[in-house]
C-alpha cells in the first residue's frame, strides 16, 4: 500500500514517514495532522486487529477479527457507494480543512442557537444516507476525507505523469524530473505506485504483490526505493548541468528576465509576472481578483495537487502578515499547498510560523531558481525556432 504524510505530505511505501517521522498508529488522532493516510482505506489500523496479549489472541483474535472484517466490509460498500459525488465533491467544496476533525462531544443534530461546522453537516447527510458506522467510529469520516483527497490527488498525478512514460525507468524518470522538478522527492512512491498499479514495463523493479493486500509490506524494499532516490537525483543534477551550459551558450541579455527587472516591478506587475513564470514552467495557472482575494494572489495546479500564492514584491523584509494570508486563503480556498514569494526575504517569526503551517517560503535566492527556470525555458524556445530556421 502507499500512503500520505499528513504533515509533510510526502509519499511512501513505509508506515511511517521517514521525513518527518510521522507513523500510522491509531493513537494518532487526523485532526492532530500527524500520521499517514493511505489510498485504500481498509488499511487504516482501525480494521486491523491489535493484539492483546498471548493467552487472549488465542481464545478472542478469529472472533474479534471477523467482527472487523465485517464491520470493514460494511464501511467500504457503503464508502464505495457515496464516493462519488459525495465525498469528492465535499472535498472541493468545503472550506473546513480536510481531515482536521470536530468537537465529537457535541450533541449530534439540531441545537438551539446552534453553529454547524460544514463537517458536521456532512456527516449527518452521510448517516441519513444509511452510513451508521460513522456513529461508531467517531474518527472514521476524516480518515475518509482525508482519504478521499489523496485519491484526488493521485488520480491528477496518474494522469500528468502517464505521458512521460518511456521505454525504460530511467528515461521515464528523466522525462518526468524535466517537468516536475524537486517534487521527485516527495512525490517518488506516487511513481512507483503508479508504474506497478499500470503495469508499466519497469525492468529491474521487483515489486512485492503481497504489498496489495498485507498492512506493513512495503511495494518495494527500502533500499530499491533509495537507489531509486539515488538515481532521481542524479538525473536531476544532469538536468541542471545540461541547462547551465545551455544557458551560457544560447544567453542573450536583452530577452532573459534578471532579478534587477523583477525589483523594479509594481506588485500588480510582479503578480503578473508569476503567472507567466508557473505557465512556463508548466503549472495550469489561475489568478484571482484583485480586490476581496482571502489572501490569494494566484491558484496552480501540476500532477493534482493546487497551491495558492500570496506574491510580495518589497523592497524590505516579509513578515507574518503574508504568512497569515497564505494560511486563510488556503483553509479558505481548500488547497492542497501554500506558498508566500518574494524577491526579497523573510522575517525570523515569519519562518517559525511557516515552518509550523507548512506553508513555503519562496525568498530571493528560491525566486532566482523559477526565474533559472523560466529563462531555461526561453533558451528551448530560441533553440527550437533556431533548427526550425536552420531547416
Amino acid at each position: 500500500m502507499i500512503y500520505q504524510c499528513n504533515h509533510c505530505h510526502r509519499s511512501t511505501f513505509e508506515t511511517y514517514c521517514s521525513q518527518c517521522g510521522s507513523a500510522d498508529a491509531a493513537s494518532i488522532p487526523p485532526q492532530a495532522q500527524q500520521g499517514l493516510t493511505p489510498l485504500d482505506p481498509s488499511f487504516y489500523p482501525d480494521f486491523q486487529y491489535q493484539s492483546k496479549g498471548f493467552l487472549k489472541d488465542i481464545w478472542g483474535k478469529k472472533k474479534e477479527q471477523a467482527q472487523l472484517n465485517d464491520l470493514l466490509n460494511n464501511v467500504l460498500r457503503k464508502y464505495s457507494e457515496l464516493k462519488q459525488p459525495y465525498f469528492t465533491n465535499f472535498i472541493h467544496t468545503t472550506r473546513d480543512p480536510v481531515g482536521a476533525g470536530g468537537d465529537e462531544a457535541a450533541v449530534p443534530g439540531a441545537r438551539m442557537n446552534g453553529i454547524y461546522s460544514e463537517r458536521e453537516l456532512f456527516r449527518e447527510v452521510l448517516i441519513r444516507r444509511g452510513f451508521d458506522e460513522l456513529e461508531q467510529l467517531p474518527t472514521l469520516l476524516d480518515k475518509l476525507l482525508l482519504t478521499t483527497a489523496f485519491n484526488s490527488v493521485y488520480a491528477g498525478f496518474s494522469r500528468e505523469v502517464s505521458r512521460h512514460i518511456k521505454s525504460d525507468l530511467a528515461s521515464s524518470l528523466r522525462s518526468w524530473i524535466e517537468e516536475a522538478g524537486t517534487t521527485f522527492r516527495a512525490d517518488l512512491a506516487l511513481f512507483y505506485y503508479y508504474l506497478w498499479e499500470s503495469d508499466a514495463s519497469s525492468p529491474g523493479l521487483q515489486f512485492n504483490p503481497q504489498a496489495a493486500t498485507t498492512t506493513g509490506v512495503p511495494l518495494l524494499p527500502v533500499q530499491t526505493f533509495q537507489s531509486g532516490l539515488g538515481l532521481c537525483e542524479e538525473i536531476y543534477f544532469d538536468i541542471l548541468v545540461e541547462r547551465l551550459g545551455s544557458q551560457l551558450e544560447h544567453f542573450n541579455p536583452n530577452r532573459f528576465i534578471t532579478m534587477y527587472l523583477v525589483d523594479a516591478m509594481d506588485g500588480f506587475q510582479f503578480e503578473a509576472f508569476l503567472v507567466e513564470i508557473f505557465q512556463t514552467i508548466g503549472y495550469d495557472v489561475r489568478e484571482t481578483q484583485k480586490t476581496a482575494d482571502q489572501g490569494a494572489d494566484l491558484f496552480v495546479t501540476r500532477f493534482g495537487k493546487t497551491m495558492v500564492i500570496q506574491a510580495k514584491n518589497y523592497s524590505g523584509s516579509v513578515g507574518n502578515a503574508a504568512v497569515q494570508q497564505a494560511i486563510s486563503a488556503k483553509a479558505f480556498y481548500g488547497c492542497d499547498e501554500a506558498m508566500v514569494v518574494t524577491n526579497s526575504y523573510y522575517t525570523k517569526s515569519a519562518k517559525e510560523l511557516a515552518a509550523t503551517a507548512v506553508v513555503r517560503l519562496v525568498d530571493r535566492a528560491g525566486l532566482q531558481t523559477y526565474l533559472d527556470d523560466y529563462n531555461q525555458k526561453l533558451i528551448e524556445v530560441f533553440q527550437a525556432e533556431a533548427e526550425a530556421e536552420g531547416a
